[in-house]
């Protein structure tokens, strides 16, 4: 069968870390590369207890070492490690997603890995959402159900989310290229967010001007679920942090185009911008992930949900980490407040 290993730069709370961690060995990952971008001792002390994680602080000393200092953002300092676990990648195949995705298959990833054509230098599975039902409140970090990317039809998307549907993307509110699993051992290739991409930049913006720079084939029966959230809290502080960053360059009555955000994400952002004198715009908004009753019949009748996978990294992270972590959604909404308390305070983030 064939073998793979995940990489990921994370800051996350360690629970959601040996969440992770957890998931990815029991669908069979060889190695879980962990690079701690804000590392802690108690942290690094958990995770390197287990057998199949590799961590590596990333320190000021490291990053002076291979970088010359620690890039400013988020992405480049990403794919300067991603890039770096590739090039150490001893397994058939690598893949490099974020914290809060979870990738499964229906009979193993090592077995949808077998099927994929040899001629196939990097493949990807298909995308879907953790959303909630609006009325089940959230008690655990991954409850949950979870929706698909939707056909290209824009008047279904429109009949089942109704004012909402223009926010997203085939019926999801985050991305959806999904993440590559790239065949290892490929020096012409660099490892880049969503797929890898020609090492040589000129041969890259060739073939960007030529518009042939595209992501692999998705995987039959295997799929990234992205908790793009963990809580509804946290989704909402996501969002409005997303927001405020962007705000200050913001005019009224120009809707401002985001790079490296899909058009989905510019309307629920340019959303706030139009609304921002309207303290339920973002309540409003918590529709596309808190669905009702019959936003969520109208999904299930367009098969718009997968509901023939099994998924739940907190017990995994039981099984591999012990008892004692603390996976209620009550709990983490406590960090969060603590941390964000006069953010939310400002905006009137109410649960």
């Amino acid at each position: 069968m064939a073998s793979w290993s995940v990489c990921s730069t994370v800051a996350e709370p360690p629970e959601l870390l040996c969440a992770f961690v957890a998931h990815y060995l029991e669908q069979g990952a060889e190695e879980v590369h962990l690079f701690l971008d804000a590392p802690d001792r108690d942290t690094v002390k958990m995770l390197t207890a287990i057998k199949g994680v590799r961590v590596t602080e990333c320190t000021p000393a490291y990053w002076k070492k291979i970088n010359n200092g620690r890039p400013d953002g988020q992405v480049m300092r990403q794919l300067k490690n991603a890039n770096r676990a590739y090039a150490q990648c001893t397994t058939d195949w690598f893949y490099f997603c974020d914290a809060d995705e979870f990738t499964v298959a229906r009979d193993g990833i090592g077995a949808a890995l077998d099927r994929v054509p040899l001629e196939t230098r990097f493949c990807r599975p298909q995308m879907a959402e953790r959303v909630f039902p609006a009325e089940a409140p959230q008690e655990a970090l991954f409850d949950g159900l979870y929706r698909k990317l939707l056909p290209p039809r824009p008047k279904m998307v429109q009949r089942i989310y109704g004012d909402l549907a223009p926010m997203t993307t085939r019926g999801l509110t985050g991305h959806v290229a999904s993440k590559s699993f790239v065949r290892s051992g490929q020096s012409d290739l660099r490892i880049r967010i969503h797929f890898p991409v020609p090492f040589d930049g000129a041969e890259e913006e060739r073939r960007r001007k030529a518009g042939d720079l595209r992501p692999g084939p998705f995987m039959p029966d295997t799929w990234l679920v992205h908790f793009d959230g963990v809580t509804l809290l946290h989704w909402k502080l996501k969002l409005l942090r997303f927001y405020l960053d962007y705000a200050p360059q913001m005019v009224d009555g120009q809707p401002m185009v985001f790079k490296n955000r899909t058009p989905a994400r510019s309307r629920q952002l340019n959303t706030l911008f139009e609304n921002r004198d309207d303290p339920e715009m973002l309540n409003w908004m918590m529709g596309l992930i808190r669905l009702r009753p019959d936003v969520l019949d109208r999904l299930r009748a367009e098969e718009g949900l997968v509901e023939d996978i099994s998924l739940d990294p907190a017990q995994a992270a039981e099984r591999v980490f012990g008892p004692g972590l603390d996976f209620r959604a009550a709990s983490f909404d406590a960090r969060l407040r603590e941390k964000y308390g006069a953010l939310i305070a400002e905006h009137g983030l109410l649960d």
